[in-house]
């Protein structure tokens, strides 16, 4: 059976080591055993981390973040562009000493690798070093997380060691060091977004020259192979970059709700997209797994958009997996709606469904109408089979899964391509961050939405409001679930001094602000992930807000809480005196579901 050392080498990038310089180390000698060219990933320090070493006022770096966000392959890029060389990096040694000039660079590969007696006298050394600004040496440091600081606290307790310490501690949390003096910075791997090198994780290995050894392969005698024609897929040469496109919405939204993917997680995620199969060893194929598998006509088990979510692997195997881990919070294969699953059914023989059948299920003969789901789709309709049922519903969720990355953008609205998810509002949340991100106008149901799920929950009452916010209590600043009494009115519209408005975050995401109608009180913000969004796009449209999540709507009581807060040290400040009486202002709500004030004066 002909074997590509490329596919060989791919599956060394499958769910493996955790160990950040283990895995680059081990494929360091699957490259160098299997005669390969290195895979090209996204390094986007390099060019300025180069230029610091190579300047005369350069400085000490350190590289943190989690295991697999590149730290390691960063160090060894860095290596080789100074003029080090790969035998001399592959040797063993935890820490390189490269000369450049009249200064010599030290790279520890992985401070989390070195015993203490190696690490104090390194660390109590660097300490000197980055504050003496004629030293000949500078540093360039990885460390994870949780190991930077354990690690520069255990070296010692000397004034200089210190110093170093609380500039590592500063640069962690502020950005900045604090101190002049000290030549050193930091750059956190764990804050680069994934979502935004995806494409090139996909082309560098989609378009490895390894893959020209897949050319004229004999293997199959003109059938499809399921890994060359996953890879194809992940392309986008056929669906316009469809399918690598909706990916990165999912990682995007997955990221803005808290799930960071590396750069190793994300390379594991193609691969297996690539490579699985649940009949393979370790559920990723080989060359020589192919022929038997589609001579056991279980090819179509190979399909990409299984493996997106891990469905190649044991269930309890993905679930420890991250990435599908976080990719499978989404519920895609169990979410559907009644147009994709009447579609599926019932598309082939239904004069009104058959022409969207025919474009997004039969036009796939590879992993859409394959003979397999034919058969299965035939029975469950005949019902002459009882294990019919079970079988064809296990194909529905694949195909549901299928059908998240193929419904083209012209059908996206029509068949409600995010209901599909458990987060029906995703797509809307993305459009609104790119919009925020690229200074465009947003859409135009958002602050409409925002605004009535917000005041839904603010009053526990089903109010329609959505041109003001409602800040409603039950007589005082409690997180009561029904508020009847009205505090205030805020406009959203900017309206003399007052605004309810939405702000990227700067890092993808967006945030929600209220200002009153002066600086003092500060506006009052709330972070906007991708739940939190979902929470009020549901309440806004009728859910009661402790069906979807009880944590959201703790927060935006929470939220209310401070906004109410701010409103009374306004009133304070602008001496609003109510010794001679108490008003109370009662929430009415009229026909169309519309709330106005109503107002009852108690005299003291």
């Amino acid at each position: 059976m002909p074997t590509n050392n490329w596919i060989r080498f791919l599956r060394n990038y499958g769910p493996i080591p955790t160990n950040d310089n283990m895995y680059d180390e081990t494929i360091q000698r699957a490259l160098a055993r299997l005669k390969m060219q290195p895979i090209e990933l996204p390094a986007q320090h390099l060019a300025w981390l180069v230029d610091n070493f190579r300047s005369e006022e350069c400085q000490s770096i350190i590289l943190t973040g989690t295991a697999g966000d590149g730290k390691t392959y960063h160090c060894r890029r860095v290596w080789l562009e100074l003029g080090g060389t790969i035998e001399d990096w592959n040797g063993g040694e935890k820490i390189q000493r490269l000369s450049l000039g009249f200064r010599q660079l030290i790279i520890v590969k992985d401070l989390s690798e070195l015993r203490s007696d190696e690490s104090k006298p390194l660390i109590e050394q660097m300490a000197w070093d980055v504050a003496d600004p004629n030293s000949p040496r500078v540093y360039l440091m990885a460390a994870n997380h949780g190991q930077l600081l354990e690690k520069m606290k255990t070296a010692g307790s000397d004034k200089t060691t210190s110093a170093l310490v609380e500039a590592v501690e500063n640069l962690l949390v502020v950005g900045r060091s604090g101190n002049s003096a000290i030549k050193l910075d930091l750059r956190d791997l764990s804050r680069s977004a994934a979502a935004v090198m995806i494409d090139q994780v996909i082309d560098a290995v989609t378009l490895h020259p390894g893959w020209g050894g897949c050319a004229d392969c004999p293997a199959l005698n003109g059938a499809t192979c399921p890994i060359r024609e996953n890879r194809e897929r992940l392309v986008g040469t056929t669906d316009n970059g469809l399918f690598r496109r909706r990916l990165g919405n999912l990682v995007e939204a997955s990221e803005q709700n808290g799930g960071h993917f590396t750069i190793r997680q994300v390379l594991s995620l193609v691969t297996n997209i690539i490579l699985g199969h649940p009949d393979a060893r370790d559920g990723l194929m080989a060359c020589t797994d192919v022929a038997e598998l589609a001579a056991a006509g279980t090819a179509e088990r190979a399909s990409p958009y299984r493996n997106v979510f891990g469905g190649n692997l044991k269930p309890s195997r993905a679930e420890r997996t991250e990435p599908f881990r976080k990719l499978n919070l989404f519920g895609i294969g169990s979410e559907t709606s009644n147009k994709v699953d009447n579609m599926l059914v019932y598309g082939a023989d239904d004069p009104a469904l058959v022409e969207t059948y025919r474009a997004l299920v039969q036009a796939d003969q590879v992993y859409g109408e394959t003979p397999g789901y034919k058969r299965a789709q035939q029975s469950y309709l005949e019902g002459d089979d009882p294990t019919a049922v079970a079988r064809f519903l296990g194909l529905l969720r694949g195909q549901r899964q299928r059908l998240f990355f193929t419904i083209s953008d012209e059908l996206a609205d029509t068949l409600d391509l995010w209901d599909l998810t458990v987060f029906r509002y995703a797509g809307l949340y993305l459009e609104t961050s790119r919009a925020l991100a690229e200074k465009r106008g947003l859409p135009r149901q958002v602050m409409p939405m925002l605004v009535r799920g917000l005041n839904r929950v603010f009053t526990g009452m089903l109010i329609q409001n959505q041109d003001e916010l409602v800040l409603a209590s039950s007589g005082s600043q409690s997180q009561s679930r029904t508020s009847p009494l009205l505090e205030e009115f805020v406009s959203v519209a900017r309206k003399a001094g007052e605004e309810v408005a939405l702000l990227g975050d700067g890092d993808g995401g967006m945030k929600l602000v209220v200002r009153l109608a002066r600086d003092d009180p500060p506006e009052v913000t709330l972070q906007l992930s991708t739940t939190r969004f979902e929470f009020l796009g549901r309440v806004a449209e009728g859910a009661l807000p402790t069906s979807f999540s009880l944590e959201c709507h703790e927060d935006f009581l929470a939220f209310k809480a401070r906004l109410l807060s701010a409103v009374e040290r306004r009133r304070f400040l602008d001496g609003d005196d109510r010794s001679d009486g108490i008003v109370l202002k009662f929430i009415d709500l009229n026909s169309d579901g519309r709330a106005s004030s109503r107002s009852v004066t108690v005299r003291l």
